[in-house]
This record gives C-alpha cells, sequence and structure tokens, in this order.
C-alpha cells in the first residue's frame, strides 16, 4: 500500500515538474521570437513587412524571362472555359465568377435555355465588389449554403481580406439582399455553417487559437 501511494506521489511530483518546464520552454519561445510581432497582422509595421518581402520575391520572378508568358498562360485558362455549376434543383445553372472587370467575384445564375448558347445572359445574384465599396470592407466570399429545395435562402460566409475567419449573413438569392433581422455572425471566427433547415442551424466554431 505504502508502496503504491509513494509510486503514485512521484508520478503526480513529475508530471508537475514536466508540465511546469514545458510552460517555461513556451514562455520563453515566445518572448525569443523576433518575428511575434507579425501575429498582428493588419497591424501597419506587419503590413509593411509583408509588403516588402512580397515586392523582394515578385522582383525575382519578374526578372525570369519566362515569367510573363506563363503569367499570360495561367491567366487564360483561370479566365476561360470555366463552366457552371448546374443544380439538380434550382432557377438554372448558377457559379461565382471572377475575372478584370469582377476581382472580388459576382455569384450569379442564367437560365438553362440562356446556357444553351454562344452567350449566356448572366443575373447577379450577389455583387461582392459592390458589396465590398457599400460597405467599405475587403470582402472575400467564401461560398453560401442554401435552404433546399427552394434554394432561396442562403448563409454568405465573407471573410474581410482573405482570412480565415469569417462573418455569417443570411441571404435571400431571390430577393438578392439580406435579410433584416435574420442570422448573423457578427463576429468573426473559424467557423462554419451548414445543415440549414427551416427555423434551424448547425453551427460551429474553432476554438480559441486554432
Amino acid at each position: 500500500m505504502k508502496t503504491s501511494l509513494l509510486f503514485a506521489t512521484l508520478i503526480s511530483i513529475a508530471c508537475f515538474i514536466s508540465t511546469t518546464l514545458s510552460q517555461e520552454r513556451t514562455d520563453v519561445a515566445l518572448t525569443d521570437d523576433p518575428f511575434r510581432w507579425l501575429e498582428e497582422i493588419e497591424a501597419p509595421a506587419a503590413v509593411a513587412w509583408v509588403r516588402a518581402e512580397n515586392e523582394k520575391t515578385l522582383g525575382v520572378l519578374q526578372s525570369d524571362p519566362r515569367y510573363r508568358h506563363f503569367y499570360e498562360q495561367a491567366l487564360s485558362i483561370l479566365q476561360k472555359d470555366r463552366i457552371a455549376d448546374i443544380p439538380l434543383e434550382g432557377r438554372g445553372p448558377e457559379h461565382f465568377w471572377q475575372d478584370e472587370n469582377q476581382v472580388r467575384g459576382v455569384w450569379r445564375r442564367t437560365t438553362r435555355e440562356s446556357d444553351r448558347g454562344q452567350d449566356p445572359k448572366w443575373e447577379a445574384i450577389l455583387d461582392v465588389d459592390a458589396l465590398a465599396v457599400a460597405e467599405n470592407r475587403n470582402w472575400v466570399f467564401r461560398g453560401a449554403s442554401c435552404l433546399p429545395p427552394e434554394q432561396r435562402l442562403c448563409l454568405i460566409s465573407l471573410s474581410d481580406g482573405g482570412k480565415d475567419a469569417v462573418s455569417i449573413r443570411e441571404f435571400d438569392s431571390v430577393a438578392k439582399t439580406f435579410v433584416a433581422g435574420a442570422f448573423i455572425s457578427k463576429r468573426e471566427s473559424r467557423t462554419s455553417a451548414g445543415s440549414m433547415v427551416t427555423h434551424s442551424l448547425l453551427h460551429g466554431t474553432g476554438a480559441r487559437g486554432l
């Protein structure tokens, strides 16, 4: 009995020492990290540092004689011959489109009849470029989850500046407007929302620091 108690006590002491040393090493690492200030990703100093590093990298890439050819080839592939998603239910083909005129992108749809032609007529559902200007935010579209079978009410995920964290807002894809007084996640977080049913929502968010 005494031996068991002694053994348990020694294990407890060892665990305590290990935890303390681990915390001390973490604290020292954080203190000694010369780039810790970059964790404040929107701080002016951090933004200036990133821009300067990007300029260095871009200078190396653009000095390569193959750069212009590869750049234009990649841009052409991204801007041409993209096929719109065709839902099994709904009003017609729709997709999210970006080009030199819609840098942030536009979520749009067309009819099946128009899609069969050479020049489909697209109807904008949500113009993210216009939304960013109207709200003075650097919005990046992160997708939409819509309520079946009508696919009218949707949860739109928007990231300010392209961060992992998003804001989620309810959107009426027929009225083409955000739903007043409806679900909205104002606080940015690494979160997701899905399995949307009438008056109910499955919502999950990441732990702090993940």
